[in-house]
């Protein structure tokens, strides 16, 4: 099946005739099904995860009383393998029960795409999009000028749920948002949780990771390279790192945690049972990688912007920064948010480590949180408050 979606992203008449043949199919199909007024279906990064902003919200909902007569479907690749959520909630997605679930449901609530890249959504559906990080690093959509993808179908949303100062204008331009579209910048929910966690809860989870308690932890957590693709189209990232360099330049005073964006497919060169190495690739809560960090690595991942609300030092790894700028692209502003600046070696890197400054690192990124965002810490029961005030009286 993967293969399958990673060709359908890389061949423009395949992916052509699918959509279009699929479309059909289901907008006659849901002539048949009726809309349940009540039916919220929840979708995470294509059915990876129990994650993220939908993730806060489901949960608040389940615990609000004024929701207790809602039906909540949640779509996943393996329902199986997710726990939190009940047997009669979970569905499997890209299945027929999936599409006929989705043409049910009055809401959508993803952070990724419920249309699966077709058109079939009713417009009785209210498509309910929450940004999976802050834009403002990486171009998107049609600002991308080499672009990879297909834009034969474009998602529409009825809200845009962001938390940015600077990022409306991009959305609306990038994605050809429609006049008509609500944008509440009132901030991510998933990130309430970062306010949340006291010093025994951290203390478990670092236990749990892995992680030594004596030792600072330095997460590195790149994003994805859509160029850099294997004979089956899946995405691969490998590590720009020298693991035992660092560790004798670090190793005594440092862990090093490692992750990935959800869109790289295999994770490659990381070393087995080495001294200075945790890989936590597909962990599935990224909140739970960032709380446990004393300092982030990064290239042109929104995670930055997640990670300055800690006002904990954040570098900038960007050892391909020439070819990214081209094959990408990165909007204007991005080398301001590091104190160090732009660093493209390893040796600048460790040495920017090495000679780190936590209370002046803290002070550049606290001004950086406060220049981007516009709100965070009570995002859940802001959206909260909108959905029974506005989207759910309005109908």
């Amino acid at each position: 099946m993967q293969i399958i979606k990673n060709i359908l992203k890389t061949n423009k008449l395949i992916f052509l005739i699918y959509t279009k043949l699929f479309s059909f199919l289901l907008r006659a199909i849901g002539f048949f099904i009726p809309t349940n007024d009540k039916q919220i279906l929840f979708v995470v990064y294509g059915g990876q995860r129990y994650d993220d902003s939908p993730k806060a919200v489901y949960e608040a909902m389940k615990a609000d009383r004024r929701f207790e007569d809602f039906t909540f479907k949640w779509a996943f690749l393996d329902p199986e393998s997710i726990d939190e959520v009940s047997h009669h909630e979970k569905l499997k997605i890209d299945t027929p029960s999936y599409f006929i679930q989705a043409l049910k449901s009055k809401y959508w609530i993803t952070n990724s795409s419920a249309s699966r890249g077709l058109n079939f959504m009713k417009p009785s559906t209210k498509n309910i999009f929450f940004t999976h990080g802050m834009t403002g690093i990486k171009k998107i959509g049609l600002d991308i000028d080499n672009r990879t993808g297909f834009d034969l179908f474009r998602e529409i949303h009825d809200y845009i749920v962001l938390e940015g100062k600077k990022e409306e204008e991009i959305i609306r331009r990038a994605w050809g948002v429609q006049e008509s579209t609500n944008i509440l910048n009132i901030g991510l929910p998933r990130n309430d949780d970062l306010f949340t966690r006291d010093a025994d809860s951290i203390e478990r989870l670092k236990k749990h990771l892995g992680l030594p308690k004596d030792k600072k932890v330095i997460l590195y957590a790149p994003t994805f390279r859509e160029y850099n693709r294997d004979s089956t189209f899946a995405t691969l990232l490998s590590p720009p790192f020298d693991f035992d360099h660092w560790y004798r330049e670090l190793g005594n005073d440092y862990i090093l945690l490692l992750t990935a964006h959800y869109e790289v497919s295999k994770l490659m060169n990381v070393p087995e049972n080495h001294p200075f190495v945790v890989n936590a690739f597909k962990y599935p809560n990224i909140n739970d990688l960032i709380i446990v960090s004393d300092l982030l690595i990064s290239d042109y991942s929104s995670i930055i912007f997640d990670f300055a609300l800690t006002e904990r030092p954040i570098f900038s790894y960007a050892y391909d920064y020439d070819q990214y700028s081209v094959q990408r692209g990165i909007y204007e502003g991005y080398e301001k948010l590091f104190y160090n600046g732009v660093l493209k070696s390893e040796a600048e890197v460790i040495e920017a480590i090495k000679n780190i400054d936590y209370e002046v690192q803290s002070a550049h990124i606290k001004t950086v949180k406060d220049s981007y965002f516009s709100h965070y810490g009570d995002a859940t029961e802001r959206f909260i408050n909108v959905f029974i005030e506005e989207i759910y009286e309005q109908d």
